[in-house]
């Protein structure tokens, strides 16, 4: 099984699921799209949605929130998601809610359902949430000045890392996107829920998304967590990118052969090739249960075998 991802990316495109409001939950009434709205990223006002322990999956109910001083009415379906180990409620109305074995996408029904602009994603990570966190500052670093909260508090789940990118590195201008992240600790590691969001939406997604986090619960995870195929993929492109900052540029240009490869997908083991615009091919191996990750090394007419190096990783800390 094979599968080669586009050479045209950027350390931006690596970032699946990052993006949380800096905003509270008093943030503008939605019009006919609740994007609209300005880049502000100031608290004010509060959610009466919590999630409440009990409710069942799919279970529907109506909330208000305030949103800039005015009572909204949302109509809220709860999530308990017992093998990723959360509880959550979101507007159904507003978003559509896509299920994976690996994580919970919310995605506006304004957006292509396949190619997203605004939406929150969760995901369970068997990583503490410090290293977690060390690994999400580090990506986002590559193109945005970062800052961190470590005990940034949810109304249900108490003290978290919050993450968040509002401006270009260099702190000149503002990106076309918002990123920000939640790292949520738990007994098996952590949950990472991360929004992703226009500047021109903060007004709308952004601070329902923060709306949404303050109902968020973790509960017992059940079952194992793996790393899907995807994924794999995924996190070596961004562990290669943070070892060699100008790779994006270097591959995205165009002017090298150079890709990313699912080279083989099993039970116990993934392995993915990196082609390098210098003609070597580095392989992954990575068991997708533990996530740890073994490297070989092959440059044709040079080293024509396949060579294990001493490089190793973790893949989970490249997953978010």
């Amino acid at each position: 099984m094979k599968k080669k991802t586009l050479i045209t990316v950027t350390a931006a495109m690596l970032l699946s699921a990052l993006l949380l409001s800096l905003a509270g939950c008093g943030g503008k009434t939605a019009a006919a799209n609740p994007g609209d709205g300005a880049g502000s990223s100031g608290q004010g006002g509060s959610s009466e949605a919590e999630a409440v322990p009990g409710r069942q999956d799919g279970e529907r109910f109506e909330s208000v929130i305030i949103m800039e001083g005015m009572e909204e009415t949302v109509k809220y379906e709860h999530i308990r998601n017992d093998s990723l180990g959360f509880e959550m409620d979101y507007d159904y109305e507003l978003f559509e809610r896509q299920s994976g074995s690996d994580r919970e996408r919310f995605v506006s029904r304004y957006d292509d359902p396949n190619d997203p602009e605004n939406y929150l994603e969760v995901s369970r990570i068997p990583r503490d949430a410090e290293t977690a966190a060390a690994a999400v500052s580090a990506v986002l670093s590559l193109d945005y000045e970062i800052s961190r909260d470590d005990s940034f508090p949810l109304e249900r789940s108490g003290s978290c890392i919050r993450i968040d990118a509002s401006a270009e590195k260099g702190g000149l201008n503002m990106p076309e996107h918002l990123r920000a992240v939640y790292i949520i600790p738990a007994a098996d590691g952590c949950r990472v829920a991360a929004a992703h969001y226009s500047i021109e939406s903060a007004e709308g997604f952004g601070r329902r998304f923060r709306c949404f986090m303050d109902t968020f619960s973790v509960i017992a995870g059940s079952g194992e967590t793996r790393i899907t195929a995807d994924r794999a993929v995924s996190a070596i492109m961004r562990y290669c990118m943070l070892g060699n900052p100008d790779l994006a540029g270097i591959v995205g240009s165009g002017d090298y052969p150079a890709y990313w490869e699912l080279s083989s997908v099993g039970e116990n083991e993934i392995v993915v090739l990196f082609r390098s615009y210098t003609g070597a091919e580095n392989r992954y191996y990575i068991d997708p249960v533990s996530g740890q990750t073994y490297v070989t090394e092959r440059v044709p007419g040079i080293i024509d075998e396949e060579r294990r190096t001493e490089e190793s990783l973790n893949a989970w800390d490249y997953l978010f």
